[in-house]
């Protein structure tokens, strides 16, 4: 049974608009999975670290134009509960209201301008505006595999976007490896082929590599799902 879903709206501002826009076209994926990144990284991956207040600054401290067009897409109920709390508390200490489609959008503009992965990972360079991705194909242990795709089911996210962030992660160091993970175990000698989209600065980067894209691409994704307790997420 797949999670359950609302049809929602939301605005956005026209540097929000350019952003969705671009990394959808370099990552060959919908918007919606872009949004939904997004707000795995502020639900999931870093949860407890970006709070009502940090939120509430950034609209003080902000010019946000959202435009007047409305757009819809599918939000898990999870989500949309934890953003309509998130709302409450931002507009108790800001003592002002915002509609709900307002909101999602006041909240990408934050995730984009003080979260998201081109600034916390300075990797301008890998999303370059309308550059076309390159398709790729990785052997993954089967259970790996398994795993990525229960993250991906669990929360509408997109196997391209998780791997290139898996890639491209500060705290996992810069590629290959920031020291050769002695912890790391993989538990299936079973190979399953996945094909992604990557930016094709960062494929040229992995093909530079003296190791394989595949061994690379393991090893990393190991240690993401430990760092960010996701190994056992299911779908």
């Amino acid at each position: 049974m797949g999670v359950p879903t609302k049809i929602t709206s939301y605005k956005l501002t026209l540097k929000t608009k350019r952003k969705l826009e671009q990394y959808a076209t370099n990552l060959k994926t919908s918007k919606a999975k872009i949004i939904n990144y997004a707000l795995f990284e502020i639900f999931v991956k870093y949860i407890g670290k970006i709070d009502a207040a940090a939120v509430a600054t950034y609209i003080k401290d902000t010019s946000l134009n959202l435009k007047p067009d409305s757009y819809t897409f599918h939000l898990s109920v999870d989500y949309y509960e934890r953003i309509i709390q998130l709302k409450k508390e931002v507009q108790a200490i800001n003592y002002s209201e915002y509609h709900d489609n307002e909101f999602i959008g006041i909240l990408l503009s934050f995730y984009f301008d003080k979260v998201a992965i081109f600034r916390k990972k300075k990797v301008n360079e890998y999303l370059i505006k309308d550059q076309q991705p390159s398709q790729i194909g990785l052997y993954l242990n089967k259970k790996l595999k398994d795993k990525i795709n229960s993250i991906c089911n669990r929360y509408q996210l997109n196997a391209g976007v998780i791997i290139f962030d898996i890639l491209t992660d500060i705290y996992l160091g810069k590629l290959p490896f920031g020291h050769f993970p002695k912890d790391v175990v993989i538990d299936s000698e079973e190979k399953d082929r996945i094909i992604i989209f990557l930016p094709p600065t960062l494929h040229q980067q992995l093909k530079n590599l003296p190791l394989s894209n595949s061994f690379v691409t393991e090893i990393r994704a190991e240690q993401y799902l430990k760092k960010f307790n996701l190994s056992t997420i299911k779908g």
